[in-house]
């Protein structure tokens, strides 16, 4: 009988602290998980603001490019036309991929990045190149 009468109270006295402890456990949880999405919305922000950079820089050179062929020899417009064609092609499949990721989770996001960021760097630097080249 002693020890229910001091068990009861204690019991009492605790399961409040217990309730309380597991609901800041929740909330801890809670904000942890919340952080992570939000530092995954700024790494995809971050990530789409490079890409979409990127991109603009190849359609500027692909544009320049598209201005020195219209100057270029009627025997080269054929192949220069083609070599624009397949940059602002790739560059537009590029620009499609990257929309796609909007609703991706981080696992799939750290994928893309090391999916698109090569290629769009090859795209900027092939677009480049074929600009330098026609300048000679």
């Amino acid at each position: 009988m002693k020890l229910a009468t001091f068990v009861l109270p204690l019991a009492l006295f605790l399961l409040p602290s217990a309730l309380l402890a597991a609901a800041c456990d929740s909330r801890e949880v809670k904000a942890a998980a919340q952080a992570t999405v939000d530092k995954t919305k700024a790494l995809f922000a971050e990530f789409k603001q490079g890409a979409e950079k990127g991109l603009a820089q190849a359609k500027d050179s692909i544009d320049e490019l598209r201005q020195k062929a219209e100057q270029a020899a009627e025997d080269k417009k054929p192949e220069l036309d083609k070599l624009i064609s397949d940059l602002d092609e790739r560059r537009q499949e590029l620009a499609t991929k990257l929309g796609e990721l909007k609703d991706q989770g981080a696992e799939k996001l750290e994928q893309a990045k090391r999916d698109l960021e090569p290629k769009i760097a090859e795209l900027k630097e092939n677009a480049r190149a074929a600009l330098e080249k026609l300048k000679q």
